[in-house]
């Protein structure tokens, strides 16, 4: 009667001492899991996304896991690898995927499934890349450029006509839109939901991009929010400090900056600024309250200004794009550093915020009852981050006429099929 190795080891180790230390370690190596670094990635990145990366300790994520703090570094250094990891690896996949993909049709399907499969990287990426090593922040930054260039290529394969600048600035706006997913929660069965962005995804890369303006003669009246940094004399010092904020929040994020900074900028002491606000969450808090007002103000605005619900669309779009490119470090630090503020607060905010998409939303719907309320709203997000990504990337707002051309590419995105630039 024989027995395999496992089982004479097994048979050998009957009646021998074992050490209490040495058995310990033997009971917790055979209960840890094979998937354990997979899971420990899988909380701390719903850890940063739901409370932000400085607002995360390693105690939290261990604590949620189950384990201790110090089973927890043997797998990773620190939070920082955390966050590394997080990023890379859902962007490594994602490339991984590209590789295999030769044309525009067989890259929209897998930016699609990507976008699902990896729902949230995009929002942590943007929001917490700034908090990583310069060696990191280039790395991710090639990856993306690099994937924009491979869905380039494939849109200027199918339309050979295209000037390789007009299709760079649609691979990116085709890349902002499968991101829009990762900043909100609405569902749908999987593959109602790929085929909806891949509908999406085709109106934007077949868009005629115009030579000229794609506005009619309405106007569009913007009052300022906050002054640009530039623009602060006669300002009072309050909004010179809200301006100083807004545009180092937006470079730097809010972690990284402190009172002695904003207080520089305007040319006065760190301590001088607590005549003005309690506190740097205030000075945030303001920022934040202030960017909502705007947007409720113009939201309402439009839809009462529209002829019809096809208008609606048009003027929302025009009046966010005019809010966006007058006040682009208001956009940014809205998207990505609301977290920092109470929970109280950042849970009023994401209210606000929830009325103003579905305002938006509903205007979708009206003109295009084909869709139900959970597709308008993925839409109506989509022509968002658009705007709200396009409005930070430097090298595509040199552009003579980069605000008509969002403008053409939003309303291909969201119009009816009518006035739409393809529907597939």
């Amino acid at each position: 009667m024989g027995y395999n190795g496992v089982g004479r080891r097994a048979e050998a180790a009957k009646g021998c001492h074992v050490p209490a230390k040495a058995a310990t370690k033997t009971r917790e190596t055979a209960k840890r899991p094979r998937d354990r670094k997979e899971t420990i990635l899988r909380v701390a990145t719903e850890h940063f996304l739901r409370d932000g990366y400085h607002r995360t300790s390693m105690v939290d994520i261990a604590a949620r896991i189950g384990i201790t703090s110090t089973a927890l570094y043997r797998h990773f250094r620190n939070k920082e690898e955390l966050l590394t990891r997080s990023v890379l690896d859902g962007i490594d996949e994602m490339l991984a995927g590209l590789e295999h993909a030769t044309t525009l049709e067989h890259i929209i399907g897998h930016l699609a499934g990507s976008a699902l499969d990896g729902r949230g990287l995009p929002a942590l990426w943007q929001r917490e890349m700034r908090y990583l090593s310069r060696d990191t922040r280039r790395m991710i930054m090639n990856h993306l450029v690099k994937t924009a260039e491979r869905t380039r290529s494939a849109i200027t394969a199918e339309r050979p006509d295209l000037p390789a600048a007009d299709g760079e600035l649609i691979a990116w706006c085709l890349l902002s839109l499968f991101e829009s997913v990762s900043h909100h929660e609405v569902s749908l069965p999987r593959d109602q939901y790929e085929a909806l962005l891949r509908s999406l995804a085709y109106r934007v890369a077949y868009t005629d991009l115009p030579r000229g303006s794609a506005f009619d003669d309405r106007e569009i009246a913007i009052e300022p929010v906050i002054p640009t940094p530039s623009q602060t004399d006669g300002a009072s010092r309050r909004d010179q400090l809200l301006a100083a904020a807004a545009h180092l929040f937006s470079r730097h994020g809010y972690a990284s900056v402190g009172i002695d900074d904003i207080g520089a900028m305007v040319g006065i002491t760190g301590p001088s600024v607590y005549y003005h606000f309690r506190s740097k969450s205030d000075l945030l808090a303001e920022i934040i309250d202030r960017t909502a007002d705007a947007t409720e103000t113009y939201t309402a605005r439009a839809l009462a200004e529209a002829r019809d619900p096809a208008d609606a669309l048009e003027l929302l779009l025009r009046y966010y794009l005019s809010f966006a490119f007058t006040h682009r470090d208001l956009v940014w630090v809205a998207v990505t550093e609301l977290t920092h503020l109470p929970a109280d607060v950042v849970a009023n905010h994401r209210t606000r915020q929830r009325v103003g998409i579905m305002r938006w939303t509903h205007a979708v719907l009206a003109a295009r009852p084909e869709l139900d309320e959970s597709a308008a709203r993925i839409v109506a997000q989509a022509v968002v981050m658009i705007v709200n990504d396009i409005v930070r990337l430097p090298w595509l707002l040199r552009r003579h006429h980069i605000r008509d051309e969002l403008f053409t590419v939003g309303m291909a995105a969201q119009a009816p099929a009518a006035r739409a630039a393809i529907e597939v």
